[in-house]
């Protein structure tokens, strides 16, 4: 399990590193007193709520020591979050080998991002959250360096360190133990799961091709809320059995069950499609596009065109083609409201589906 694990966040780090020759990038400036250094990273999500950068070391970057067990050096891999208005940057740190460092806090005073360069001015107190260890406060020498050279004032020296302080007392675990699995910090963007490596190709999709990023995770959504459905349907059923006599005679328990069932669904659907429940809460590649899903139509219309019983296999069939139909539309609407083009393959698909699912009630 551990091995698999490391295997596939050594693969998520492969795939980021991959930067798209055609990627959006966007210049950085930041500013630290007198000194300024210009980074171009490549932008993954220009929300209004959320920048969020991908920025690859080269050969030219010098090592820098963050703490006695971290460096920086050329092949690292960071992520950089960055909330406009907000004083401070974040940034998920990874080793050139693949290992997740720790995240990496910038104070800043709210970033300039009306044009390029962003202009970040880094107000020298950092705070570090390694991975597996306690969160420190990093440069308050520096800190005080500056206000004594007049580049800053006591107060806003004040009001950095006590925003390095929170900042630092919310990342503590509070007795959670360490053998638990870590979890997506809270100040993250939900757009991003528990490795923000691993979320590189799905901001890269969410950006490049939204139309099939929206209708994958709609589809997937609703996957999972038929999966949640069947367990708790089957968890029900089974109790119900066991200590009644639903599945005997019509009669309370048996109206007692049906009412649980619709309570459940009741409170799955809308848990599950606003992707509240665990296996719908992040965005996921896509499962498929729409030029798939013309073929499997495209495939299940001819089964239906060749079948000489259709009627012995409408039963089994009709769930397919529906489901293979609403996935279809879901793409088509997706791909018209997001991309601004017109699905053909998708709305063949519907089509296709529409005509096999007339030939099995109608034949």
């Amino acid at each position: 399990m551990g091995f698999d694990l490391l295997g596939a966040r050594r693969r998520a780090l492969r795939a980021a590193r991959r930067i798209p020759e055609d990627a959006p990038r966007v210049d950085v400036e930041v500013r630290r007193g007198r000194h300024v250094q210009r980074f171009r990273q490549e932008l993954l999500l220009d929300g209004p709520k959320w920048k969020i950068t991908l920025q690859v070391l080269d050969a030219r970057f010098k090592p820098v020591r963050v703490d006695e067990a971290t460096t920086l050096r050329p092949g690292s891999l960071l992520i950089w979050f960055l909330r406009p208005g907000q004083p401070f940057e974040i940034g998920a740190f990874y080793h050139g080998r693949g290992a997740f460092q720790g995240y990496y806090i910038n104070l800043i005073r709210p970033p300039r991002l009306q044009s390029p360069p962003w202009i970040i001015e880094d107000l020298y107190l950092d705070v570090w959250l390694p991975e597996g260890g306690d969160g420190v406060l990093l440069d308050e020498d520096e800190l005080d360096g500056a206000v004594a050279r007049g580049e800053l004032s006591a107060e806003e020296a004040g009001e950095v360190h006590a925003v390095g302080a929170r900042l630092l007392a919310r990342s503590k675990r509070r007795g959670r133990p360490r053998w638990l699995p870590r979890s997506r910090p809270r100040w993250l963007p939900r757009s991003v799961g528990r490795s923000p490596a691993e979320s590189v190709p799905e901001l890269r999709l969410r950006r490049d091709a939204p139309g099939t990023f929206h209708a994958a995770r709609i589809s997937g959504r609703i996957i999972g809320c038929g999966l949640y459905l069947m367990a708790a349907v089957s968890a029900t059923s089974a109790g119900f059995a066991a200590f009644t006599d639903a599945f005997l005679i019509a009669g309370p328990a048996q109206d007692a069950w049906r009412l649980t069932m619709l309570g459940e669904a009741l409170v799955l659907a809308p848990l599950a499609l606003g992707g509240w429940l665990p296996a719908t809460r992040w965005p996921q590649p896509p499962l498929t596009d729409e030029r798939s899903l013309f073929i499997a139509t495209l495939a299940a219309g001819l089964a239906v065109l060749a079948l000489s019983e259709r009627t012995a296999w409408a039963g089994a069939l009709l769930p397919v083609y529906a489901t293979l139909g609403l996935f279809s539309l879901i793409f088509a609407v997706c791909r018209w409201r997001f991309d601004r083009q017109v699905p053909v393959f998708a709305l063949a698909g519907v089509a296709m589906t529409l005509v096999a699912l007339v030939l099995l009630v109608v034949t």
